[in-house]
């Protein structure tokens, strides 16, 4: 069996979990999918911890510093253990030698990795995994784009990833979901634009915002970076943060391990460790400044 671990959020994460699918018909294995994120990562090895004889295959997902590392070694002992990730590892050296196959590139997303190593001449895994790069790296296509909407209207993960492993990149029913989503959407950019604040955060501007959960966390802090600050972060309900950046001198996958989280340096994740509201975003706010700044010249070296 399969079982494959992969980022919930983005067009990345869910079509490697489309190409780790298509891959496991081909060879006629039963597959388990996980979506996560950063921050509960550590609770999925946990949660499969006696596995033994599996393919595991994470993707898209970096390092943080609540992964268990003795849980990961004995995944490896137990099982054929594949990471698969494109974000910074550079605090990640101990987890690292826990024994798993390593595939890493700052160039390629997630999905092109999983296509390149699983299924390098399947035509529709090249497919998913070009999509899958023209949004991670911000390319002009509205295909990828109208089905990253798809993703953060909240439709099913896995009828959407079962949707792309088959070939389907599109069809009525993404179709109406897309178009349902637009309206939402803007409420949301709304939403933003009332509760948005500028601070300066040593020498760099920074806006912090409350979104919505129902606007996702790249198209809320890509709409926030268009207001031209060196850095975003963007806070939501239940604790999550994303970081995106303007100023190429903050290195957000730094600041995101404050914050139990990880990325890369144009744009990360983390968590914090209580609920957010409009009630307590001031001094949510305050304490993010307050803990950015302490480590400022480590996010960013380049210090006037």
């Amino acid at each position: 069996m399969i079982i494959c671990i992969a980022h919930k959020k983005d067009l990345d994460g869910l079509g490697s979990h489309a190409i780790v699918r298509r891959y496991a018909k081909k060879e006629n294995l039963d597959i388990e999918h996980h979506f996560v994120s950063y921050d509960d990562l550590g609770e999925v090895f946990r949660q499969i911890e006696g596995s033994e004889g599996n393919l595991i295959v994470v993707a898209d997902l970096g390092y943080n510093s609540k992964i268990p590392l003795e849980t990961v070694k004995s995944l490896c002992v137990n099982n054929r253990f594949i990471w698969i990730d494109h974000h910074d590892w550079s605090s990640g050296r101990r987890l690292l030698g826990a024994g798993f196959k390593f595939i890493h590139s700052n160039k390629l997303c997630a999905a092109e990795l999983a296509w390149n190593y699983f299924l390098p001449e399947d035509k529709v895994a090249e497919r998913i995994a070009r999509l899958a790069h023209i949004h991670d790296f911000r390319d002009e296509d509205e295909l990828a784009w109208k089905l990253y909407d798809v993703i953060s209207s909240g439709y099913d993960k896995l009828k959407f990833v079962d949707f792309l492993a088959r070939g389907i990149t599109w069809n009525d029913v993404f179709q109406e979901v897309y178009e349902n989503y637009q309206k939402v959407k803007e409420k949301g950019y709304d939403y933003l634009e009332k509760h948005m604040v500028w601070v300066k955060v040593g020498k760099y501007s920074c806006i912090i915002a409350i979104s919505k959960k129902y606007l996702s966390s790249t198209l809320a802090s890509l709409y926030l970076q268009e207001k031209g600050s060196d850095f975003v972060v963007v806070l939501y309900p239940d604790g999550k943060m994303s970081f995106r950046r303007n100023n190429p001198e903050v290195n957000l996958a730094k600041m995101a391990e404050l914050f139990n989280g990880g990325g890369r340096a144009v744009a990360a994740g983390g968590r914090l460790d209580k609920e957010v509201n409009e009630e307590n975003f001031k001094i949510v706010t305050e304490e993010i400044v307050d803990i950015i700044s302490r480590k400022i010249q480590e996010i960013a070296p380049v210090q006037e």
